[in-house]
C-alpha cells in the first residue's frame, strides 16, 4: 500500500502576535518570490500551498510556514483524490496484516466488586457546577442548508485565481 499523501492548507490566519504584512513578506521570502504573488493566500478561505506531498514534506513545510507567521493545517488527501484503480479486495477471511501485532494477555486482578450503573445514572462523583448564562435574543439565528457556502463576506474573497505554486520549494535554512 502506498504512503498517505497530504495537502498543506492555509486559511488566511496568521500566528498570534504576528503582523499580517510581516507574514506576507516572510512567506514571499520563504518562497523566493514577491509579496504581491503571495498576497492572495491571505484573503481567507482554504488555499492549498502544496498538494500531494509526503507526511515528512508536509511537516517540513508546516514548520517553515509557521515560523514565517502563518497558521498552517496539514490535511490528509481524501480517498476521492487517490488513484485506487490498481487495488483489489482480499478474499474473505484472509490475513491482511503483514506483521500483526502480538498482544499478550495481562492480569487485571480481582474485579468481582465492579458493578454497572443503571442506565441513565449520573456516574460522576463530583460533577462540575455550570451556572446558566443569560443570552441575547437568538430568534434571528438560522441554520444554513447542508452544503451551503457560509463565508461571512463572500465579496471579500479573492476572485482572481491563485498563482501556480508547483514550482515553489521551501528555502533551506542555514
Amino acid at each position: 500500500m502506498s504512503e498517505p499523501i497530504f495537502d498543506i492548507a492555509f486559511y488566511g490566519i496568521i500566528q498570534p502576535g504576528m503582523d499580517k504584512e510581516a507574514a506576507i513578506n516572510n512567506m514571499a521570502q520563504l518562497f523566493k518570490t514577491t509579496p504581491e504573488k503571495v498576497r492572495p493566500f491571505f484573503a481567507g478561505g482554504r488555499k492549498v500551498i502544496k498538494s500531494k506531498v509526503s507526511e515528512q514534506t508536509a511537516i517540513k513545510y508546516k514548520a517553515a510556514l509557521e515560523k514565517a507567521g502563518l497558521a498552517i493545517k496539514i490535511e490528509a488527501q481524501s480517498l476521492a483524490d487517490i488513484d485506487v484503480s490498481n487495488l483489489s479486495a482480499a478474499p474473505v477471511g484472509a490475513d491482511v496484516l503483514e506483521n500483526p501485532p502480538v498482544v499478550e494477555a495481562q492480569p487485571i486482578g480481582d474485579i468481582s466488586d465492579i458493578t454497572m450503573a443503571e442506565v441513565g445514572a449520573d456516574v460522576l462523583e463530583n460533577p462540575p457546577v455550570v451556572e446558566a448564562q443569560p443570552i441575547d435574543d437568538i430568534s434571528g439565528i438560522t441554520v444554513a442548508e447542508p452544503g451551503a457556502d457560509i463565508i461571512e463576506n463572500p465579496e471579500l474573497e479573492e476572485k482572481a485565481p491563485l498563482p501556480d505554486t508547483s514550482d515553489m520549494s521551501v528555502k533551506d535554512e542555514k
